[in-house]
């Protein structure tokens, strides 16, 4: 009967070529086995692809194990990565040193088989939960989009993103037309549906796969789409905002419509605002979600069931408090 891999990305990291053989041995059923015989190579790896499980030698001869570690764990894109420490030596020092830095487990040297598959298994499985419950965490339960945690996360990101690419970036606030009134007419089963619908139109018009949907609050949403010009945004947007027309939700209580709409508000950071930005001491997430929420309150002044955009600028009370 043919055996099939354990889907999980190890990377096996010592200086001494023997070891790593020993290793692949015992964890072969594991679909991706990497080495490195530096602790250079091994940061060098894991940025290129994030591992699911690092074993690590604790003493190398470039840099050690806790050195390794050390940068590790500053990096926030692998500071989540398990690492499991092995070496030769007996101080319990010197395993109490690698756990307190943020080691998972630490395996002496010469290896027992079945104790360190044991132990791979048990922080492979550890991992999984602990990613599926942060995954949980940014997820909006009742529309599935990303939350608002999540939201402010991938706007940082991708903001820094554009500021390093010379790119452009948009942010989008969608709010949901007289939302109270649709609350006060309806029962709670038609909210939750009508904006589970609503959240599902975002996340189809938002096709790229940068582009990102979240929901910030009861009726409020938002869209961040990298290298987009304030114009492609303002494509995007009454996309958006015609896919929830489509639904053809009733609303009777709304003053603009028979159904359900929604208004909208785009902002864009481009490389030049950016500078200006910077020379205000300005943070640029700021300024593109005060442009936003600006141009929402355009939108909504205006009649709502309309997008309308607002330059990326210093706000005067950021301005202020930057001087």
């Amino acid at each position: 009967m043919k055996k099939f891999p354990v889907e999980a990305s190890l990377l096996l990291v010592d200086d001494d070529p023997n070891i790593i053989q020993v290793l692949s041995r015992i964890l072969s059923d594991y679909s991706t086995l990497r080495f490195a015989t530096s602790g250079a190579d091994a940061l060098q790896l894991s940025q290129q692809a994030t591992p699911d499980l690092i074993l690590l030698d604790a003493q190398m001869g470039d840099m050690s194990g806790l050195q390794v570690c050390e940068a590790l764990k500053a990096d926030p894109a692998l500071a989540d990565v398990p690492v499991i420490f092995v070496s030769s030596h007996q101080e319990s020092e010197l395993e109490v040193a690698v756990l307190q830095m943020g080691a998972v487990d630490f395996i002496r040297k010469p290896f027992n088989a079945q104790q360190v598959l044991a132990r791979v298994n048990t922080q492979l499985k550890l991992k999984r939960l602990s990613d599926d419950l942060r995954r949980l965490s940014r997820i909006d339960g009742l529309t599935g989009l990303a939350n608002e945690a999540a939201y402010a996360e991938t706007l940082a990101r991708e903001s820094a993103r554009a500021a390093e690419a010379g790119q452009a970036v948009s942010v989008v606030l969608i709010e949901v037309d007289f939302f109270q009134s649709f609350e006060a007419l309806y029962d709670r089963k038609a909210t939750d549906a009508c904006l589970a619908a609503v959240g599902d139109a975002l996340r189809r018009s938002a096709r790229r796969p940068g582009d990102a949907a979240a929901r910030l609050d009861r009726e409020r949403f938002a869209l961040v789409l990298p290298d987009t010009s304030a114009d492609d945004a303002l494509h995007v947007t009454n996309r958006a905002l015609r896919a929830v027309e489509t639904l053809d939700i009733s609303h009777q209580g709304s003053a603009v419509s028979r159904h359900v709409t929604c208004s909208a508000g785009v902002a864009c950071l481009d490389a030049a605002r950016r500078g200006e930005l910077t020379a205000a001491g300005v943070a640029a997430v700021d300024a593109l979600g005060a442009s936003a929420a600006k141009a929402l309150e355009a939108a909504i002044a205006a009649g709502r069931a309309q997008a309308a955009v607002a330059a990326c600028e210093v706000p005067t009370a950021m301005a202020a408090d930057a001087g």
